[in-house]
């Protein structure tokens, strides 16, 4: 099945047509904390999207490249835009599927079938200027629980 025509992508594309408005604190953030100008701010955004269809349908544990993840990070700091607009968005779960020990040491394994996954649901390889820097160098799920725990004054 063609991708785009999977209604968990075209509800993703969805929030991509609102003129980015959905992501427009994203893109801000991302140029303003990691330095990226508007069109890779956006390039990332868009891997971003493919990273959450790739987590609801690839049918295992998927691992974000670096880029990809820090917007992924800043996404669940924005709590209500995460949980509530993209979760009723995407009508089936919020991506916060948590990373195991058992996954995460076979990260290597891990990243190779999300790699393959990605070629074999988008028909082609990810741009390499954001997916050949490799996974996140930490546990991403490890990491989202760090945030939280900063922005709660936990920790």
């Amino acid at each position: 099945m063609d991708y785009r025509l999977d209604p968990l992508w075209l509800k993703l594309n969805m929030m991509n047509a609102e003129g980015l408005q959905a992501f427009a604190p994203l893109m801000e953030a991302m140029q303003k904390q990691m330095g990226q100008n508007a069109e890779m701010a956006q390039r990332v955004i868009e891997e971003y999207r493919k990273f959450l269809f790739l987590a609801m349908r690839a049918g295992h544990q998927v691992i974000p490249p670096g880029p990809v993840n820090d917007v992924w990070m800043m996404h669940l700091q924005n709590a209500q835009n995460y949980w509530e607009q993209l979760g009723q968005m995407i009508a089936e779960r919020p991506m916060a599927q948590g990373v195991d020990a058992k996954s995460f040491a076979s990260m290597a394994e891990t990243w190779k079938a999300t790699l393959e996954s990605y070629e074999k649901i988008f028909g082609m390889k990810p741009p390499m200027d954001i997916w050949g820097q490799g996974p996140a160098a930490e546990n991403p799920w490890m990491q989202a629980m760090a945030n939280w725990r900063k922005m709660f004054g936990l920790g």
